[in-house]
């Protein structure tokens, strides 16, 4: 069902659904009709998926061009949006979504922003800095 919904529309356009359908899989968590139907999970889902085009389309654009990693230069809109995507995972409201779930979301957005404004060097040194050294 996701797999031919995301050759129908275009392999980029739907990139973060298909991500995060797969973590929410392979992590155990069922994905019920009901819960794919509710507006927040459409919101975020449609958000995420706008964002991650949006940085994938930016990224391609700047192709040759490395940008350092808190240098400051982001496309305005896409800050704007990522900021809309935060509020939305971290406030909890009636009939909300599960937190872990929503946190998904944030977490693919986040990583496609990681992959466009850092250059590889600096994405292996955080990497690195997460997995290996020991916090006190």
């Amino acid at each position: 069902m996701w797999l031919t919904g995301w050759e129908r529309v275009g392999m980029a356009e739907g990139q973060a659904k298909l991500i995060v359908q797969t973590i929410n899989m392979t992590s155990g968590r069922w994905v019920s009709k009901e819960l794919l139907t509710h507006p927040k999970y459409q919101r975020l889902s449609s958000l995420t998926n706008n964002i991650c085009n949006e940085i994938s389309q930016f990224q391609n654009s700047k192709e040759n061009l490395m940008t350092n990693c808190g240098s400051g230069t982001t496309n305005k809109e896409i800050a704007s949006k990522m900021q809309e995507l935060v509020q939305l995972v971290l406030c909890d409201s009636p009939a909300d979504l599960d937190q872990d779930l929503k946190h998904i979301f944030l977490t693919v957005a986040r990583t496609f922003y990681y992959k466009a404004y850092c250059d590889p060097e600096m994405m292996n040194v955080h990497i690195s800095k997460v997995l290996f050294e020991i916090e006190v």
